[in-house]
């Protein structure tokens, strides 16, 4: 929504009509805003100062909502992520401009600014391309018409001294001196004031000619910048006149409204546009009601921000900012006073704190609660404060208000010091049943029917399975029913899905994965490839596409290198799949790359279609896939989502099964899981350590307590050798499954092994932030369907170690679990009909 909103509000790209009626209507509105300032209140009757007061104050709301919408795109214009961005844009010279020119219109200045709502005439030069050539001759001549201008000061400041010395009685004072020289330098005229003597006369004719010489030397300059501006600007008309955006706006390449034919046909291809103006709508009502409700009955609760915060967990902080200011625009009609509007401050914060702190996924915390109540209460009833006094000089609203404040008053308080405690007060009360209503909802909506993010993501998914039918019956017109196979190999176990030519899955099947040699054996695959076809009434001829996905780097030849947990020969598993499917075409990827496909197709990250996202799988192995604006990161060898090889730890002394030691593989993965519980466990027999009994139900159980070396009577354990100790360690964690489920009973030793793993994870996240800066982390994998037990650990220990302006970015499990990859293959393979390729040879 935010990219929407900075392509329409900053200048139009070439094919984007909508954000050109956008300019237009800017212009429009600019030029309009300034007209009541050609007509003096004395001169204008009661039916034209009315017309002209709506004039002034229909503008101001749109150029609020302009500003508005520029401040919250403005990280986006500058290509940099993180809140110093949001605050740096009120003090750049634009915004400044835009504010001095607004609040004349709002009641906060005095009456003597009016004249600065001229400013807003900028807003008119900024659509200009003349005018941005010209002030592009003045940046780059600068320098030299500075030192014209010193030049022309310091003259200006002598003659001025020497005419105010030599004719003190033509001069009242040394201004009126400096008057005539400023004039007489110009050659504009000097009005009531001329010298008298002959030094006078000839000083004057001096500054004549000095004058012109003035003016002509920076108007050369100017000239001759001009027309190398002009021959810039035709080389690169794009790059020249909107520099700053390059780097963060592609070319429009969307549609235009005009082009669906009809306005039904444009809303059914944009589902997404539909569910957030649906939700916008419904929660600005909720601000409607619930504060017509609040005045009808009198309470103490304002409530007029609960759509405002439900719209900014449920959509974006943008989408309630927007519903903040509507709302106080509609007040601010209803008032008949544009000081309103200043109140959308306190929904702008109620959309940034709940967006933020309590989005989607966020659990409520003691952290999160104060900066709540920092920001809710303190900056909001701050604003309140400095309206109350600016807009109303003090005077409290509402009956309530006047309680509270008769009440301070029988202790001794009032004047300015109550009329603050009775502002914090309200709004202590109003922002704790506004939480307390806005989690009610928001827990009730997420994951129901009415989900906007449901709604909108499963139109999205039933769109691209459309297109992979109609592709589908193009290719093959006249056969039956045709299926798509997407293919997970893991170090573990291989995952094989079913789908039907409209992205539907059909049926799956998961298998101890299979040697493929290059001999052509490969043992029991096409036994287990049968059950899964057996199981879904699949013919081999009905396959038009099949996605394999393997671990390991695929270099451009499709051979895999870097496969250590698997015997695996590329081309021999092509060849068996060639001849299992021989109408099939078979595309290979990386089995982390089809996890990121995979999500991005039916996942969490499936509605980020422009975004960063970085997939982490979280299996025998680690993997990674990255998506960087929309497109999957290879690299040069095949190699760019070996995330699990990053050396986290340079001191390790074991071995990785890549060859090397200290990879985050070694900590974080399935494999690694395990052996740090067998380590722990190991180390704990090895020192005797005490452990509960089994039969002590009241405490948690540990896996020591299986251990047949506890002492029955003491409940100790003895020490054991390493061949015994070993073994039962193997016994008590078979797999990464048992240690999960044990750390799930609070067992210290599973507990243990998942914290390392936790702070290993979060580390070697901290490590990609550096590189990638993804707006989202996926965990995918077979961890990752027990993410529950170490989801908030890895996000804490990564915000410890990433560097400030990465911290907010959100680590979050994919909603598809371990199927991402069967995904993500059967993704690409549906790819390879679009691209209209032969079979693979």
């Amino acid at each position: 929504m935010r990219e929407r909103i900075f392509q329409i509000v900053q200048r139009a790209r070439p094919g984007d009509r909508v954000s050109h009626a956008y300019d237009i209507f800017i212009v429009a509105i600019a030029f309009l805003s300034i007209i009541p300032l050609m007509f003096r209140p004395q001169d204008a009757g009661p039916r034209l100062t009315a017309v002209l007061n709506m004039v002034d104050v229909v503008s101001v709301y749109i150029l609020c909502f302009d500003y508005l919408m520029r401040w919250a795109t403005h990280d986006i214009k500058t290509g940099k992520k993180g809140w110093k961005e949001f605050a740096k844009y009120p003090f750049s010279p634009l915004a400044i401009i835009d504010l001095l020119a607004i609040l004349p219109s709002l009641g906060v200045l005095p009456e003597t600014f009016k004249f600065l709502r001229v400013l807003r005439v900028t807003k008119m030069f900024r659509y200009s391309k003349n005018l941005t050539i010209v002030a592009n001759v003045f940046r780059s001549e600068k320098n030299t018409l500075l030192s014209v201008l010193v030049v022309a000061l310091m003259y200006i400041f002598v003659s001025g001294l020497i005419m105010f010395v030599n004719e003190p009685d033509t001069f009242d004072n040394f201004f009126d001196a400096l008057y005539w020289a400023t004039t007489a330098l110009t050659t504009v005229g000097y009005g009531d004031v001329y010298p008298v003597t002959d030094l006078g006369k000839f000083i004057s004719m001096v500054s004549s000619l000095f004058g012109i010489a003035i003016i002509a030397l920076p108007a050369g300059i100017i000239t001759g910048g001009f027309l190398e501006q002009i021959r810039r600007s035709q080389e690169n008309r794009e790059g020249y006149f909107r520099p700053e955006e390059l780097h963060c706006q592609k070319p429009f390449k969307g549609c235009n409204p005009r082009s669906y034919g009809s306005v039904r046909a444009y809303l059914k291809a944009h589902p997404k546009m539909v569910a957030y103006a649906a939700t916008m709508a419904a929660c600005l009502l909720t601000n409607e009601v619930l504060y017509a409700v609040s005045v009808a009955f009198g309470t103490p609760l304002w409530l007029d921000t609960v759509g405002t915060a439900l719209a900014a967990i449920l959509l974006e902080p943008t989408a309630g900012l927007i519903i903040a200011f509507v709302n106080n625009l509609v007040q601010a009609i209803q008032f008949g006073n544009a000081g309103n509007l200043l109140y959308s401050g306190m929904g702008a914060i109620a959309a940034l704190v709940f967006g933020v702190l309590f989005a989607r996924g966020k659990k409520i915390t003691s952290k999160s609660l104060g900066w709540a109540a920092l920001f809710l209460v303190g900056a909001g009833g701050l604003i309140s404060c400095i309206l109350t006094f600016s807009l109303y000089g003090g005077a409290l609203s509402t009956p309530t208000q006047q309680l509270y404040y008769d009440a301070l008053g029988t202790l001794g308080l009032s004047g300015v010091p109550a009329v603050v405690i009775v502002l914090f007060a309200d709004k202590v009360i109003d922002a704790v049943a506004v939480f307390v209503l806005v989690m009610l909802a928001s827990r009730g909506i997420i994951g129901s029917r009415i989900d906007p993010k449901r709604w909108f993501g499963a139109k999205k998914a039933d769109d691209r399975k459309a297109a992979n039918a109609k592709v589908a019956e193009e290719e093959a017109p006249g056969d039956p029913v045709q299926y798509v196979l997407g293919i997970d190999v893991g170090g573990t176990s291989t995952k094989i899905g079913a789908f039907k030519v409209d992205g539907r899955l059909v049926a799956s099947h998961v298998f101890g994965s299979q040697r493929v040699l290059d001999d052509g054996s490969h043992g029991q695959l096409a036994d287990e490839v049968g059950v899964l076809l057996g199981q879904s009434d699949i013919d081999a001829g009905q396959v038009a596409a099949v996605g394999l996905a393997v671990p390991g780097a695929i270099a451009a030849e499709e051979s895999l290198k870097m496969c250590p947990h698997l015997d695996l020969d590329l081309r021999s598993y092509k060849a068996f799949l060639r001849s299992l499917f021989p109408k099939a075409r078979v595309a290979v990827l990386n089995d982390a790359d089809a996890a990121v496909l995979g999500d991005r197709w039916c996942g969490s990250s499936s509605d980020l279609d422009e975004s960063d996202v970085a997939f982490v799988t979280l299996g025998t192995g680690i993997g990674a896939g990255v998506m960087v604006r929309g497109r999957l990161l290879a690299g040069a060898h095949g190699a760019a989502g070996e995330f699990g090889h990053l050396c986290v730890n340079p001191a390790e002394t074991q071995l990785c099964s890549c060859g090397k030691a200290g990879c985050l593989e070694q900590y974080a993965s399935a494999s690694g899981l395990v052996n740090a519980a067998r380590e722990s466990f190991v180390a704990r027999l090895r020192e005797g350590e005490g452990a509960e009994r089994a039969q002590a139900p009241a405490q948690p159980q540990t896996g020591l307590e299986t251990c047949p070396q506890a002492s029955a009577q003491t409940g100790q354990v003895q020490p054991v050798d390493d061949m015994q100790a070993q073994a039962e360690a193997r016994r008590v964690f078979p797999d990464a499954r048992s240690v999960l489920d044990a750390a799930d009973r609070h067992d210290p030793v599973a507990q243990e092994a998942l914290d390392r793993l936790s702070d290993a994870l979060g580390f070697g996240l901290a490590q990609m932030a550096c590189l990638v800066d993804p707006d989202l982390f996926v965990l995918g994998g077979g961890l990752s369907e027990r993410a529950d037990l170490f989801l908030d650990a890895v996000g804490a220990r990564y915000r410890a170690y990433a560097l400030p302006v990465c911290r907010d970015t959100p680590v979050v499990a994919s909603s598809l679990g371990n199927e991402c990859g069967i995904y993500g293959a059967a993704y690409r393979a549906f790819e390879t009909l679009h691209e209209g390729e032969g079979p693979s040879g």
